[in-house]
């Protein structure tokens, strides 16, 4: 009996705390890239219980994409999102987007997703450290680890 209340976690567990960790230190424009290159369906709608198989998603598109091209296709789309705010998106940004973005449809229901994923992964406190691959990684600081940080 003392040997089960010992045993380690299944290896499983900690791979889902890790993708967890790794979603969660990623920005909405990231997760938005990730899933749009993921096998989410074009379709998709949200319901109960399918936010693990949202973030399977998005660590799918950043094994498929690798995090450099997330992270700096996510500074793009960041970017043509305060421009279509501010009602000034140039030209040469929305061809951009349309030549990364191709179907519309399908971003509109990756849209959707990342927003609902954010809005449930609201009940998490993000923890500082590294995001990335092993060819690209990038610090990201919260609460108090922000003063510590040098820019």
């Amino acid at each position: 009996m003392p040997a089960t209340l010992l045993a380690t976690r299944a290896g499983s567990d900690s791979a889902a705390e890790r993708d967890l960790l790794t979603v969660l230190r990623m920005t909405g424009a990231e997760r938005s890239v990730a899933l749009y290159a993921s096998d989410m369906p074009t379709g998709f709608s949200w319901s109960r219980g399918v936010t693990p198989q949202v973030i399977a998603w998005v660590m799918q598109g950043v094994d498929r994409l690798g995090f450099d091209d997330v992270y700096r296709s996510g500074i793009e789309v960041q970017y043509y999102r305060v421009l279509r705010l501010a009602g000034q998106v140039p030209a040469e940004t929305r061809r951009w987007l349309r030549g990364r973005f191709p179907d519309r449809v399908r971003l509109g229901c990756v849209e959707r997703a990342d927003a609902m994923l954010t809005f449930r992964l609201g009940d998490h406190e993000p923890v500082s450290g590294f995001v990335g691959d092993d060819t690209f990684r990038v610090y990201r600081a919260y609460g108090d680890d922000v003063d510590e940080v040098g820019v």
